[in-house]
């Protein structure tokens, strides 16, 4: 539910800048030209030092809800957060200011799932690339629908994802830890524990220029197995869950050739465990 007792637009677009200026107005552009209006957008910036405030403040005339707050932040991520806080939509979208919306309707069509959806927490479309880079060459489109599976080896693209407002809350936000991928970590934390929908559209043009594009979380990468395993174990009764849990045999092997015999055997039992509390819900299936 939204955390403000004033009602609150649709959607919060929440833009986090450092410097960003030479790229600003074409994601500020993009959400100007929108045809739905029922929107706000929030600027969280890190002390930026040339004119990204400025360029933010020359849109505020042409967008419907701008707000604009530049403080000192401790990365990406955490602007993030901060913006999602303040947001009071009852869906929030993250574009970064390279990005910005494929089109004037993008909004629009979005509406029309995000106003109707009563199950997913997250729905989310796709993204067209700027350039070659991690998500395809220049022009290609990326992801189409994944499984909760699915995203253990690859991420959604932030820009093309609604999020419900209060799985933010549930959640405890992006966690900082993850200086690259903390949007990932959220994702499949999202995914494993509520539905998730993908649509038929481009979100966004993606400028693939951030550091996650260049680099890997290594610490997000070392703990994933671990993550997966408690959440897998607190999630049990969800079936859309089950088709991960034979992950933990994979990692289990890998441990196993990596001389780790005690992660090796923690990772066995639990999947052992894991489908002893299947059994009740298999044996009542018809």
């Amino acid at each position: 539910m939204n955390t403000h007792d004033a009602p609150g637009p649709l959607v919060s677009i929440v833009m986090p800048t450092m410097n960003s200026a030479a790229v600003l107005a074409g994601a500020l552009e993009s959400l100007a030209v929108q045809r739905f209006r029922d929107f706000e957008v929030l600027v969280c910036d890190g002390l930026s030092r040339d004119a990204t405030l400025e360029v933010a403040e020359s849109f505020r005339p042409r967008l419907p809800a701008l707000a604009i707050e530049s403080r000192r932040d401790s990365g990406v991520y955490d602007a993030i957060n901060h913006g999602v806080r303040r947001a009071r939509g009852r869906w929030f979208l993250v574009l970064g200011s390279d990005d910005r919306l494929h089109a004037d309707e993008t909004l629009a069509r979005a509406a029309e799932a995000l106003t109707g959806e009563r199950e997913a927490a997250i729905v989310y479309g796709d993204v067209r690339a700027m350039a070659d880079g991690p998500v395809g060459a220049a022009g290609s489109r990326y992801t189409g629908a994944l499984t909760p599976a699915g995203l253990l080896g690859r991420n959604l693209c932030q820009q093309a994802v609604f999020y419900r407002r209060e799985l933010f809350d549930q959640l405890g936000g992006f966690d900082l830890r993850y200086r690259l991928y903390a949007d990932w970590d959220f994702n499949l934390r999202a995914a494993l524990a509520h539905p998730m929908r993908w649509i038929d559209l481009v979100v966004a043009d993606y400028a693939a220029t951030g550091m996650s594009a260049s680099a890997q979380d290594e610490l997000f990468l070392a703990e994933l197995p671990e993550r997966v395993r408690r959440e897998l174990h607190r999630q049990a009764g969800r079936r859309a869950t089950w088709p991960l849990q034979a992950r933990l045999l994979s990692w289990a092997n890998r441990y196993r050739k990596h001389g780790d015999w005690r992660r090796c055997a923690e990772f066995v039992l639990s999947w052992l465990g894991l489908q002893l509390q299947r059994l009740p819900a298999l044996l009542r299936s018809p």
